[in-house]
């Protein structure tokens, strides 16, 4: 899955978390921002664990608060993982 694979899943599914229009995700905007707060954040990092099968941290989420910045590390992730 590529990056931008990745960013269109994480916007779909903060859209459908926070029940806000697709247009309405922002990618450099911070997931605190977008009104995403610790029960949500659970929930969307169980959907990315399920979809790209690696195991996330809530650290990974505050380490990378934005759509863009998540999604460029877990495409990194998920390439380090590949080539192991």
């Amino acid at each position: 899955m590529t990056r931008e694979q990745i960013s269109d899943f994480c916007v779909t599914a903060l859209a459908n978390i926070l029940r806000i229009s697709r247009d309405r995700v922002d990618l450099s905007t911070k997931f605190n921002r977008l009104g995403l707060d610790s029960a949500m954040l659970v929930y969307f990092m169980m959907e990315l664990e399920e979809k790209l099968d690696l195991e996330l941290s809530t650290d990974d989420f505050y380490d990378h608060p934005t759509v863009e910045g998540l999604s460029r590390y877990l495409a990194n992730k998920r390439a380090i993982r590949s080539a192991a």
